[in-house]
């Protein structure tokens, strides 16, 4: 085997690492916003319980990214994929982050997440994790369109999260006396626009390395 064949399959273990990773992080804020329509607490439990693993797993790649870029001197694309990797990691930690912060908020509110705004974190729910999946695919296979439809997307988050953080404050006024309930509500819905912005950094970072190269 080559030296160069050699470099390529630890490429494609990093890429295959990274990708494995997203995807675990997607699951983990998938079941977050289940858990929270649900009030299933146990549920919540298990996206706290993978956090560790998600930690592990961007040390991991992390260390192995910086390996390879100080013992195989790699080309320009090969140093470029592994900067981007080092960017990506660190996003993906910080949405699987976001998931476990809703659970934990989850366990606070003991399952009185608001009836009425159940549709609208489904809906932002399923926002946030498009925008995070294009931003895996992104990394996998770049492409400047898809790079800035994810930018741009970030803007129906934004007010999705808008309209929802609106009528949490029409309901303090209703019922000051369920203040607390009201302001962990804003937090979960709050969380889930980060997934949604950790994606745009993800497209932002890929977008300038790869224009630089042009």
């Amino acid at each position: 085997m080559t030296a160069r064949v050699h470099f390529q399959e630890k490429l494609d273990e990093i890429r295959t690492d990274v990708v494995r990773m997203g995807n675990e992080t997607l699951d983990m804020i998938r079941t977050a916003v289940e858990a929270t329509l649900s009030g299933d607490g146990q549920l919540a439990e298990l996206v706290v319980a993978q956090d560790d693993s998600i930690d592990a797993q961007e040390r991991a790649i992390f260390i192995k990214s910086v390996v390879a870029v100080m013992q195989e001197a790699p080309v320009a694309n090969d140093l470029r994929l592994l900067v981007a990797t080092m960017g990506t990691v660190t996003e993906i930690e910080k949405a699987a982050d976001h998931a476990v912060k809703m659970c934990r908020r989850l366990a606070k509110l003991q399952g009185a997440f608001p009836n009425e705004l159940k549709v609208a974190l489904q809906e932002m729910g399923e926002q946030a994790r498009r925008q995070f999946s294009a931003a895996i695919r992104l990394y996998t296979a770049y492409d400047r369109t898809l790079a800035n439809e994810i930018i741009s997307g970030d803007r129906e988050v934004d007010s999705a999260y808008s309209r929802a953080r609106h009528r949490v404050y029409q309901l303090l006024q209703e019922t000051p006396e369920a203040a607390a309930t009201h302001m962990r509500t804003i937090q979960i819905f709050h969380s889930l626009e980060h997934v949604a912005d950790q994606a745009v950094e993800i497209a932002r970072r890929l977008r300038m390395l790869y224009d630089l190269s042009d």
